[in-house]
């Protein structure tokens, strides 16, 4: 992909380099240390990729504190994995996990696993094994490590970002009454695929009164001449998400249109500015949730205010009033107040944040007015 997101370039996802997986290995083993873990095993898809660096639809990784990792796959990926690990001992899976993997597993009496998979799988695993007797879930450890990104993956999502502002500058332009709001979904995801690898997540297009369902799917609903458009966008790039939702009107919105709107954006703003590290995700989204409940429209922001973003689109910590874990500089999430009014209108205003070492830098750089 070119530098310059604009241009009409196509390319694969870059790979990180190895080192940085390398280094996300050995901060597992340290985690698994201080757990008293003897090793751990990692099977997700999403969890594979991001200590290995191989997008994969199997594989077992293990991680021994004392002898290190080993990448367990079969033929199908074998080749690509030894060259994408030189950090690991991969090995062939033929059938069933290979003898010496499961006689050095066997040695483990305190074994990590993520419950994020299936029991099924959970349960093939420990019958494979037998032993250890220990099972303790490492899926906070791992959610942890992966909530604060390192240097090269900001570098990633600030890319994303901008092929995100790119996407919309380059889409909206294409988007006239007369069209559906599948249509105009279905330029969005062309688009992602020029100036990234494709959409995030399904483009939400929300045309009039349909704004008012949040997560809207895009249908048959004609776009009139003085509609308003609510659209929620990703691209991705080089394995990492962008996200951001933008309001626009075809024709002047109507003055409680842009009462609400405002609403909304000084929520936006508010939260933006007053972001530091240190604060829980509770205490941010009581930002924009009392600014929207003095306006009274409180009852009509039911979602939370944002989530992290990474390899995934929805990752953790979260600005919701259910979340105490604290935010850190490092941190990328997302920052979307709305207010939804069926029958009448729908309304969010979506941005990705860095959370830095005083406050936090707005990633999206797409204007907010109307």
């Amino acid at each position: 992909m070119s530098d310059e997101i604009g241009m009409k370039t196509s390319a694969p996802p870059v790979a990180m380099p190895t080192a940085e997986h390398e280094r996300r290995v050995r901060r597992l083993i340290s985690a698994l240390r201080r757990k008293g873990l003897d090793g751990a095993f990692i099977t997700s898809p999403v969890s594979r990729l991001y200590y290995t660096g191989l997008e994969s639809t199997a594989g077992t990784l293990l991680v021994d504190v004392a002898e290190g990792p080993v990448f367990v796959v079969d033929f199908r990926y074998i080749l690509m994995a030894k060259r994408a690990m030189p950090f690991a001992k991969c090995v062939l899976q033929r059938a069933g996990m290979p003898s010496q993997v499961v006689k050095s597993a066997r040695r483990w009496r305190k074994c990590g696993y993520e419950r994020r998979e299936s029991v099924e799988a959970f349960e093939r695993l420990k019958s494979n094994l037998g032993t250890p007797r220990d099972w303790t879930p490492i899926d906070d450890e791992i959610a942890a490590q992966r909530s604060v990104k390192s240097p090269i993956e900001i570098k990633a999502i600030r890319k994303a970002v901008a092929a995100n502002d790119a996407l919309f500058s380059r889409v909206f332009p294409q988007i006239e009454p007369g069209m559906t709001e599948w249509e105009a979904r279905g330029i969005f995801r062309r688009e992602a695929d020029v100036l990234g690898q494709g959409e995030a997540f399904a483009t939400i297009v929300c045309a009039g009164r349909n704004g008012a369902e949040c997560h809207h799917e895009p249908d048959a609903t004609v776009i009139r001449p003085r509609d308003t458009l609510l659209m929620d966008f990703g691209v991705k790039v080089d394995r990492y998400c962008s996200d951001m939702t933008r309001c626009a009107a075809f024709g002047k919105p109507s003055p409680f249109y842009r009462e609400i709107y405002s609403i909304v954006l000084d929520a936006n703003r508010k939260v933006i500015s007053r972001l530091r590290p240190g604060m829980t995700g509770k205490e941010v989204d009581a930002i924009a949730r009392r600014h929207i409940s003095r306006t009274g429209y409180g009852d009509a922001f039911a979602h939370s205010l944002g989530h992290s973003l990474g390899l995934e689109i929805h990752e953790g910590p979260n600005f919701s009033p259910a979340e105490k874990r604290e935010i850190k500089p490092g941190m990328t999430i997302t920052v979307e107040p709305g207010i939804y009014l069926p029958g009448r209108l729908g309304i969010r205003i979506e941005d990705v944040v860095l959370v830095t070492d005083k406050g936090c830098e707005c990633l999206s750089s797409t204007p907010r007015a109307i």
